[in-house]
């Protein structure tokens, strides 16, 4: 799992190691989440992969015969 850079709001013990207030610490995303709701760092800023959008238009295949030109009606 990704490791995310969270700043601390309060000091405390980051498993074993003290994090002092305003520093910044890498944890996992699950613990950055934990640490949030217990009011320790600021809410991680975690982006998500964005899927292509699945509504757009297909390219026009390349082997597409040509248009053929129109038949024109004899004049009367």
């Amino acid at each position: 799992m990704a490791d995310v850079k969270v700043k601390t709001l309060k000091g405390f013990n980051n498993q074993g190691v003290y994090a002092k207030r305003g520093s910044t610490i890498s944890v996992s995303v699950e613990r950055a989440k934990e640490l949030a709701l217990l009011g320790l760092v600021e809410e991680p800023k975690v982006e998500k992969a964005k899927a292509e959008s699945q509504n757009k238009q297909a390219s026009k295949p390349a082997n597409k015969a040509a248009a053929k030109p129109a038949e024109k009606k004899p004049n009367e």
